[in-house]
């Protein structure tokens, strides 16, 4: 398979955010899962005196979360022909179907199970149960890259389509969830955590007695200790 060196540089990028994101997401939800234990643990020391605080922190964190509508001038319907639609839909069926079968076969656990390398079985693994996920939800952009590393012939015109807009995306999350306070939160040092509590509290408004957040901090360190202790995630909205 012959690609162009622009096309490749776009696989190699999309390669490197498809195994940052993963890093990112398993970072992202440790600390949101580790800061939930203290936002729990805080939301009874909230000042009674300020009206609705409690309410206002309760449903922020473990509300249902808000429906936003994005009406716009890009939203306006489009008349197009439905032999066009239906033309278009049987393309892109056609070549992502083509390739998700060649992946399939490659990669089925039936014939990867009997490999000597456990990493490359997990490889494997992984590819063909990317490739039947994304197949199923319509995304594409990921049998491009799998197809590209098994070596399978893959439609070069779809890079540009699919790739380029998919890297944009990811390399906006990784930076996004990198910023958040749940991400940071894994990082923070132990001892500067009351700060760092305080501050992001106050941001976002709430009232409260500083030696609350101290004892906050005293009572998550007490739970940790006990063995087996894990905190219940009913928060429903994440930490940013």
């Amino acid at each position: 398979m012959s690609l162009s060196a622009e096309n490749k540089i776009f696989l190699l990028r999309y390669k490197l955010y498809y195994e940052e994101i993963e890093i990112v997401n398993s970072e992202f939800e440790k600390g949101q899962a580790d800061l939930l234990i203290y936002i729990t643990n805080f939301r009874e020391n909230l000042s009674k005196e300020v009206e609705d605080q409690r309410k206002n922190f309760n449903e922020h964190f473990f509300g249902d979360r808000d429906i936003e509508e994005n009406l716009d001038s890009q939203n306006t319907p489009v008349l197009i022909p439905k032999e066009e639609i239906e033309k278009e839909k049987q393309v892109v069926i056609k070549w992502a179907k083509t390739l998700y079968k060649k992946i399939v076969l490659a990669t089925h656990p039936d014939k990867t199970m009997h490999l000597n390398l456990p990493s490359l079985v997990k490889k494997f693994n992984k590819y063909y149960e990317t490739t039947i996920s994304d197949y199923s939800a319509g995304q594409y952009d990921s049998l491009l890259f799998i197809g590209y590393e098994l070596g399978i012939e893959i439609p070069t015109e779809k890079i540009s389509e699919l790739i380029v807009p998919k890297n944009k995306k990811l390399s906006q999350e990784i930076e996004n969830k990198k910023k958040s306070i749940a991400y940071q939160w894994q990082k923070i040092p132990v001892k500067d955590k009351n700060e760092v509590l305080e501050k992001y509290l106050k941001s976002m408004g709430y009232i409260f007695n500083k030696k609350d957040i101290e004892a906050t901090i005293e009572r998550v360190k007490r739970i940790k200790r006990k063995a087996g202790t894990r905190p219940v995630n009913y928060m429903k909205k994440r930490i940013k």
